[in-house]
């Protein structure tokens, strides 16, 4: 026993609030004394210079130090690689998650953020999951897709107030048409380069390319949901189960009660949306073809269910078909399958 507190006496948790400029970090203990604060620019530099001079101070070992923050997305890549490069353990975690499980919420300052995360660390070590850098060429795929994205939402909208325009106010829209054609045409282009690039990634990674056409085996998945998939998961590296994974894309309802009062269950907003956005296309998709998972929506909703609660029930499968897949590494076969009631 005396062992076992000396041990934990040495870990140290490096709560990180993180802000487009600066990082406000708070060193505590696993009694959740406070050890040190610190303001550290957000850039590679001072953040590695401050986690080498933490080691140094209080002499630990890498895996001494479990580092804690919420997830800000492009804010968060100094840190991200400087551990990695370190190999010091990082814990990013949603946001939203540490505020509900924090105990004291009087008052508010960046100070004070850092240190609810790094208690937030302490209480929750054993549920962490630490950081993995994503393969390059997983990280290019994500900023092709965001690229494409932003085009796709470009090109809507200037088509969207073209067709207004055409149907209510025919003049304004020939001369929107002459000053928005070039525009659209450059958009063009630009997505089918995105697409080839996308496709040529793919094509020279044989293991991404498998992935993505087992993935597609499945009625209903198309392209953009198994690319989608790949990137999220770090191409299935960042999850153990299709469980994990379907709490992850926000398809698994959980329990909605409260002493005799028993709700409808409900899914979580804590998701990744994108995923679930796209999940739920591959679902309509699914039900509108002749697939079992169709003569399950049907039965279903004769049965009296929700539909929306049904749609949900077919995204949880679909997530749970995915990950098969992947792990037999095997096409799809609905003779594998055994469709619950």
């Amino acid at each position: 026993m005396e062992v076992k507190n000396k041990i934990m006496e040495q870990k140290y948790f490096i709560g990180v609030d993180v802000s487009k400029d600066k990082l406000d970090c708070a060193i505590i203990l696993s009694n959740f004394s406070v050890v040190r604060e610190k303001v550290v620019k957000n850039n590679d530099l001072k953040i590695a210079s401050f986690l080498r001079a933490v080691v140094r101070k209080f002499k630990l070992n890498d895996s001494d130090i479990l580092v804690c923050c919420e997830s800000t997305g492009i804010y968060n890549r100094p840190l991200e690689r400087v551990c990695s490069d370190l190999g010091i353990p990082l814990w990013v975690e949603q946001a939203l998650k540490i505020k509900r499980a924090s105990t004291d919420m009087r008052g508010k300052s960046d100070r004070k953020d850092a240190i609810r995360i790094a208690e937030y660390a302490v209480r929750y070590q054993d549920r962490k999951v630490l950081f993995k850098k994503p393969s390059d060429i997983v990280e290019k795929l994500n900023n092709l897709s965001k690229v494409r994205e932003t085009l796709l939402g470009q090109k809507v909208a200037i088509e969207n107030q073209l067709r207004e325009a055409k149907t209510h106010d025919p003049k304004s829209h020939k001369e929107l048409l002459a000053l928005y054609r070039p525009c659209l045409r450059v958009i063009a282009n630009q997505l089918k380069k995105v697409e080839i690039d996308i496709n040529t990634c793919v094509e020279e990674q044989s293991d991404l390319k498998k992935n993505i056409e087992l993935i597609q085996s499945i009625p209903g998945v198309g392209k953009q949901v198994a690319l989608q998939f790949l990137i999220s998961t770090n191409n299935f590296t960042d999850f153990e189960s299709a469980k994990h994974l379907a709490c992850y894309a926000g398809v698994v309802p959980f329990a909605n009660e409260s002493g005799t009062i028993v709700k409808r269950p409900r899914i979580s907003k804590m998701a990744n949306m994108k995923l679930k956005c796209l999940l739920h296309l591959a679902a309509m998709a699914a039900v509108r073809t002749k697939t079992d998972l169709q003569t399950y929506y049907i039965r279903k909703v004769a049965e009296g269910k929700n539909k929306m609660s049904v749609i949900n029930a077919v995204r949880n499968k679909l997530v749970h078909r995915i990950w098969a897949v992947i792990q037999r590494q095997t096409p799809y076969t609905p003779q594998r399958e055994i469709l619950s009631n």
